[in-house]
């Protein structure tokens, strides 16, 4: 059966690049390694013949890409039962709890909020969250998808709201589909409690797409050579274990825009596994 192995921040050896994508994919044929790691919270499912599995995970950070909401429209019915509107907090995941709290940090301007996960999206390991309007706007985030960190908070039925992030006035606290919910208060000179300390600074200088990683050079090299149309890198770093790995890296990129533009071409599609690197 294959899972979900949780990877936290691999330090590559001989560069300055880090990994910053926690979550990768891969294989297992123990089945114990379930109990060992977290607890399958949901029957694993499949999109575009790519499986998913649901955890009730203890901790979990993700770097990648945030894109709009799309498929929802005000009214629509989540995947956890609960009515979407855009106008407040709400994000999808493949495999987090439903419903999940989790910061979403935009690395663009170190911006960040307090988001309700509550529906199933985002089915890619580049690709990480969907995001409503509200979170984009609250965010100052790119229309067409921004580079964000997200951090689980906690997976329960409890939510605090803002309350200039809430409905319409006509919609009441009562009628909110959560089981508990607390509406926070807070002096209008205030800043957001939602917001860090930083503002307008990017969390990043170049940005970088991991293909694949190996164990030999030669295989590294072969996909290098089948990239060639790109500028692609190959970086040695060690694994948990204390093993060689051979990262291939394209880029670097400068902005999201030019990331973006790549990660449409057809070329990537065959690669699974892609993630982000940030330098």
């Amino acid at each position: 059966m294959r899972i979900f192995l949780l990877i936290i921040f691999l330090i590559l050896s001989n560069c300055t690049i880090a990994n910053v994508v926690p979550l990768v994919i891969e294989d297992s044929n123990n089945k114990n390694n379930i109990e060992l790691i977290e607890k399958l919270i949901e029957e694993p499912y499949q999109v575009n013949g790519k499986w998913f599995y649901p955890y009730d995970y203890k901790k979990f950070e993700e770097i990648g890409l945030a894109q709009l909401e799309t498929s929802l429209k005000n009214g629509s019915k989540t995947k956890n039962g609960e009515y979407y509107h855009n106008d407040t907090l709400t994000g999808a995941h493949r495999s987090l709890p439903l419903p999940s709290i989790i910061e979403v940090t935009n690395l663009n301007n170190g911006k960040s909020a307090v988001v309700r996960v509550n529906h199933r999206e985002a089915f890619s390991s580049i690709k990480v969250v969907n995001l409503s309007e509200a979170v984009f706007k609250k965010l100052d985030m790119n229309q067409n998808g921004d580079l964000v960190k997200i951090s689980l908070i906690d997976s329960n039925e409890s939510f605090v709201l803002s309350e200039a992030y809430t409905y319409d006035e006509e919609k009441k606290i009562v009628e909110a589909p959560v089981s508990s919910v607390v509406v926070v208060e807070k002096d209008k000179d205030e800043s957001s409690i939602n917001d860090t300390n930083i503002k307008d600074k990017s969390l990043y200088n170049k940005i970088f797409i991991n293909i694949a990683s190996f164990a030999f050079k030669e295989s590294a090299q072969k996909i290098k050579r089948d990239l060639s149309s790109y500028d692609v890198r190959i970086f040695e770093s060690q694994n948990l274990s204390g093993n060689t790995e051979y990262r291939v890296l394209i880029g670097p990129y400068s902005d999201v825009e030019s990331l973006l533009i790549d990660l449409n071409d057809d070329t990537f599609k065959k690669y699974e596994d892609l993630s982000i690197y940030l330098i």
